[in-house]
């Protein structure tokens, strides 16, 4: 209620902004053509939302170290992906009872792919194996090994950053 009368009275989310500006960097990377081919990730819905949760999984680890403004900007990062999800399912023509039924199970994907992918950071000795379970479940040992590595540089790009160079998006990918 809060958040719709700070609308009304022309305040915004600062939290919400943010999280659709690293959304939208976050988005654009995971499209990146260099990812998906043969033995890489599938080019179809299945690997593009599992590439996007591996790279917004990244900047979750990030923010936890920020407390409860990392937390705020975590869960808006989590809403403006599911409203992304949602408008997508009704430009796919589902009405509101379809996009529930969908999204239930999609969020739940993604939370479990989420922590897999962070224990992986963490530990830093299985993220091979995590992504083969995941994104990577027929890939090329070379590109899982790649990937791997790709989101461990990713995640150290992003433990340099302060709060507020993640949340204006100010940071970069690995090459």
């Amino acid at each position: 209620m809060v958040g719709f009368i700070s609308r009304l009275m022309g305040k915004k989310d600062t939290a919400l902004e943010d999280a659709k500006t690293i959304y939208a960097k976050l988005m654009v990377q995971s499209r990146n053509p260099d990812f998906f081919g043969e033995g890489k990730v599938p080019d179809n819905y299945d690997g593009r939302i599992d590439l996007l949760t591996l790279h917004i999984s990244a900047v979750l680890q990030a923010l936890r170290k920020y407390g409860e403004q990392g937390e705020l900007l975590s869960q808006a990062l989590y809403d403006v992906m599911r409203d992304d999800f949602e408008i997508a399912m009704r430009e796919e023509g589902l009405s509101d009872t379809g996009i529930k039924r969908r999204i239930k199970p999609m969020m739940q994907l993604f939370f479990t792919r989420v922590k897999s992918y962070v224990e992986g950071l963490q530990s830093q000795s299985n993220i091979v194996t995590i992504l083969k379970e995941g994104v990577l479940k027929e890939g090329k040992d070379e590109f899982q090994i790649f990937l791997a590595a790709y989101l461990s540089d990713f995640s150290d790009i992003l433990a340099s950053k302060s709060l507020g160079e993640l949340a204006l998006g100010n940071f970069v990918f690995p090459k």
